[in-house]
């Protein structure tokens, strides 16, 4: 009786199982029908389900013919229960089921493995050939980044099959000798263990084969890939230790049927040991002090090549174009003059700060929020202008009074969107100039309509909604009441069904879907709305940026996310953050309001790519089917940038020896921000690049030498029209002091004017903010500009008080930008003295006793406010 009621609540218990992962599927399957994609979900759905119960079935009968083959050969004798008050049948029939009920939950886990490698098998499947051979073993690199993967993840699901499949068998034999109390082992049982041993054996010499091929990502050598320790030892180790292995192989069978004893298999195992240590660690070692270190450049400079070649190739740095660049001490006046669509879009407006300022002056109700700030660039006026943009998110979690209705039926919806010039403040208060700005939203410029306004889709709508229900929908604030709305699109899951409410309450564990008597059978539910969520549900194999950010045409919203092919299998390529091989090459559109997808692939040679769309056809749109409107606002992502210049610090190094010598490694130049440095990040600009005659939206970033501060270079990502894509390197003079972002900073600091007024400010009652120290070429120079921000401690509404200008010898600050260019220019007399700063970036001899008796009497007076301070809230605590 205890036995069926066991039985009931297992099989109870896999029928719930079961009915939830239909119901997840289920769910995927309406809601990838929803959103057009589901030949794209069928394909995958296909693949993962095949692979689940392949690898169910597979682990089954592997398992259940070791334990059938047990139970079959195990000795035949008469038996004696080792429990007293259990008898053998009883014993029998509990190791039984418990077998059983292993089996089954073990290939369930091993089905479950195998549908989590679908991605593996779909690219091993359908993969494309690169073109290039690696130099070692000349095979495709395809090989590496689609077969060898798919490979050493089959011999890893094989041999753990197996090893559940000899663990089954070993339990029966075990059990069986134990109730016949002896110790004899048949000869079927001999065979069975020797066929099953020889198995592993194999694998694991596979596994040995396979790590040879492996060896082109090995990352303990002096460089990334293969060096000469591994090709010149550990190749020829693997080499023979896979060979041995299929020997030992046969001669654990030819035991099975000899029943020579266990000393022939164990003596082949310990040998296999044995050579695995002093082959695959000590000689490599060996070889690695007597054969290399004494002469490591030789020996090594044919694979450091490799290295510098695949790293380059890998990461796109072989197609960097790198030219001079002057950098003379001075930008003239001539050359401000003849770059002022550079000069006139140079960014004073910093992200980080602005974003507080909008959520204070722009945010309207506390519902709403700036998540972000995106630097995007528009036609205005009949030239291009670099603009600052952020949506106007709903937040739930700022809401008050939250039930259920307001959440999810009610509050659907941001609301429009806040544009404002880079380079342009509008009051003397240091507040920004608004474009397009206010609820409804209002902009000449750059118009958005009440209808385009609505945002259901992006980077916080993390809550499901449930739209075109009884309940009206919170537009927007309109005085005392608040205007409503009723969603008008053909989008989100039909509601149409108590069979769906009930699997998507369910689903949701939320038992007022299905209860609700405000939701009928015209309903929707609008789920995954989070921007990346939704895209990243529908190709999970893409790498998004961090950063979505929002475009505005014809008075709607819209979404552009940036999304990379990666791979962590690329032979000789240097990883960063856990891949190494990695291409911008799809670009995704997603409309605000219905949240409707498309994918572009844009570099149709790109391998992963191709391979990804031979397997899912009906994903991608051709480069040539984008939208002009998309394609104008394109811009070369920071994610993809920031990797590719730091490992650009190094290999822009291209000849073996210095690369080797480590003489020429550039680092990322420094700046302050709140008191405390960071590296700088890279920044967007609208700029003429030299050499070039139109201006365009550039990403860039400056290098220094490692542990110095003086500019060496710098790299810029260009977005627009036929050159989106492209990078560029401008190198400067060896010959000459260039200053760097960090040396600027200093002078800053130094400055005997610029400096206790900013520390005067710093201390009462208010916060300095540096913003974006940015470094902008012009002509054959560069002028520094950073943004400086006053902010109180009661309040998080940063105002941009003054603007520094720094070129050559010359450092100003000044209540605007053009007052402090013109001061550095000599075209204005500062409304502060400045002070010409020596070429060194230090201070006269003569002024470093003043700075520091300055810098005293601030502490002092800092010390003294500190008192007062004190003083003030003892006072208000009485």
């Amino acid at each position: 009786m205890p036995w069926r009621w066991v039985a009931f609540a297992a099989a109870a218990l896999a029928a719930l199982v079961l009915a939830s992962v239909l119901r997840s599927l289920y769910v995927d399957w309406l809601w990838y029908d929803s959103v057009g994609f589901l030949d794209v979900y069928r394909r995958m759905l296909i693949v993962r389900v095949s692979l689940f119960v392949g690898g169910f079935l597979l682990s089954v009968a592997v398992m259940g013919v070791n334990v059938a083959l047990a139970y079959r050969l195990a000795p035949r004798a008469r038996e004696v229960s080792f429990l007293p008050e259990v008898d053998v049948a009883l014993i029998r029939q509990i190791v039984a089921v418990t077998l059983a009920i292993a089996v089954l939950l073990l290939a369930l886990i091993f089905g479950a493995v195998a549908a989590a490698g679908w991605q593996t098998v779909a690219l091993w499947l359908n993969g494309r050939s690169f073109g290039i051979d690696d130099p070692q073993f000349g095979r495709d690199l395809s090989f590496y980044t689609f077969t060898l993967p798919a490979l050493q993840w089959l011999r890893g699901w094989i041999l753990g099959v197996l090893g559940a499949g000899a663990l089954a068998a070993t339990g029966v034999y075990a059990l069986t000798l134990t109730l016949q109390g002896t110790g004899a082992i048949t000869r079927g049982m001999r065979l069975h263990g020797s066929a099953l041993a020889a198995l592993v054996v194999l694998a694991l010499a596979a596994g040995s084969y396979l790590r040879i091929f492996d060896l082109l990502n090995a990352a303990d050598g002096i460089v990334y890939g293969a060096t000469y320790a591994d090709i010149h030892a550990r190749v020829p180790v693997l080499t023979v230790l896979a060979i041995f292995g299929a020997f030992a192989a046969l001669a654990v069978v030819a035991h099975g049927f000899l029943a020579t004893g266990f000393r022939l298999p164990l003596a082949l195992v310990g040998l296999s040991a044995l050579f695995a240590v002093i082959g695959g660690v000590v000689y490599p070692q060996l070889v690695q002090t007597f054969r290399v270190q004494p002469n490591e450049l030789d020996r090594e400079r044919a694979y450091i090549e490799r290295n510098i070649a695949f790293t380059r190739a890998a990461w796109g740095l072989d197609r960097i174009e790198e030219s001079p660049f002057p950098a003379a001490p001075t930008v003239t006046a001539e050359e401000v003059d003849a770059n002022r669509p550079t000069v006139d879009n140079i960014r004073l407006l910093d992200p980080r700060p602005l974003r507080d300022t909008m959520n204070q002056v722009q945010s309207i109700r506390p519902l709403y929020y700036f998540h972000d700030i995106d630097v995007d660039r528009y036609e205005l006026g009949g030239r291009i202008r670099q603009v600052m943009i952020s949506a106007r998110e709903l937040d739930i979690e700022r809401t008050e009074n939250v039930n259920w209705t307001r959440e999810h039926l009610q509050l659907t919806h941001g609301f429009g969107a806040v544009i404002t010039p880079a380079h342009d403040v509008a009051t003397e208060e240091g507040l920004p100039l608004l474009l397009t700005s206010d609820i409804p939203p209002r902009g000449d410029e750059i118009p958005i309509t009440v209808d385009g306004a609505r945002i259901y889709f992006g980077e916080l709508t993390d809550h499901y909604v449930i739209v075109n229900s009884d309940e009206q929908e919170f537009d927007y604030p309109s005085g005392p009441v608040f205007a409503e709305t009723r969603y008008a699109e053909d989008r989100g899951i039909r509601l149409s069904s108590p069979f769906r409410r009930l699997l998507l309450a369910w689903e949701f564990g939320d038992l007022n879907l299905l209860i609700s008597d405000r939701i009928h059978a015209e309903s929707r539910i609008l789920m995954r709305r989070a921007v990346q969520q939704r895209i990243a549900t529908v190709a999970p194999f893409l790498r998004l940026d961090a950063d979505p950010y929002l475009l505005v045409h014809d008075g709607e919203l819209h979404w552009i996310q940036d999304a990379y092919t990666t791979s962590a299998r690329y032979p000789y390529s240097q990883p960063r953050d856990g891949i190494n091989y990695i291409r911008n090459s799809v670009k995704i559109l997603l409309h605000a309001r219905t949240g409707d997808m498309r994918f572009f692939l844009i570099d149709a040679q790109d391998p992963v790519a191709r391979t990804w769309a031979r397997f899912l056809p009906g994903l991608f749109e051709s480069d040539s089917a984008m939208p002009d409107f998309m394609r104008s606002h394109l811009r070369y992502p920071s994610g993809i940038f920031g990797l590719q210049a730091d490992l650009y610090r190094r290999y822009h190094i291209i000849e073996p020896a210095v690369f080797f010598a480590g003489e020429d490694i550039w680092d990322i130049p420094m700046e302050k921000l709140h008191r405390q440095e960071q590296p700088i990040e890279p920044y967007y600009v609208v700029m003429v690049l030299p050499g070039e005659e139109q201006e365009e939206f550039v990403l860039m970033r400056p290098f220094t030498p490692r542990n110095k501060q003086n500019a060496v270079a710098w790299m810029a990502g260009r977005s627009d029209g036929e050159h989106h894509g492209q990078l560029r390197a401008f190198r400067f003079p060896t010959d000459m002091l260039v200053f760097g972002p960090a040396q600027i900073e200093a002078r800053i600091d130094q400055d005997p004017v610029i400096s206790p007024q900013l520390s005067l400010w710093d201390q009462l009652g208010s916060e300095v903010i540096r913003g974006n120290l940015l470094m902008i070429p012009i002509g054959r120079s560069f002028l520094f500009v950073e943004p400086v921000y006053l902010q109180s401690d009661a309040s998080r509404l940063p105002e941009l008080k003054r603007v520094i200008v720094a070129t050559g010898s010359r450092i100003a600050m000044e209540p605007s930008f053009e007052q402090a260019l013109d001061v550095v220019l000599d075209r204005a007399a500062p409304s502060m003295p400045v002070t010409p700063v020596p070429m060194d970036g230090m201070l006269p001899a003569d002024a470093a006793p003043l700075l520091e008796e300055a810098r005293t009497l601030l502490e002092r007076l800092a010390g003294l406010l500190d008192e007062l301070r004190q003083l003030s809230e003892q006072r208000d605590a009485r």
